[in-house]
């Protein structure tokens, strides 16, 4: 399952956190991310700020099936 952090401004990918074992330190909190770009969008400049439930979306993967 994948993790993304986008803006809500230009939907630029702030962060994605793809598998176990891709970082020391997991899955950043919205507020690590946050501090790592002093506030603001590096693209379009808006003020990130910490997502509501609305903002959280589950999507599934579709089942990969194995051919023997």
């Amino acid at each position: 399952m994948a993790v993304v952090y986008k803006c809500r401004g230009c939907n630029h990918v702030l962060y994605s956190f793809e598998k176990v074992g891709q970082d020391f330190y997991g899955v950043r909190t919205p507020s690590e991310i946050s501090s790592i770009y002093g506030g603001k969008c590096p693209k379009c400049g808006k003020r990130l700020g910490s997502p509501s439930v609305d903002d959280v979306q589950i999507k599934l993967r579709e089942k990969r099936s194995r051919s023997f």
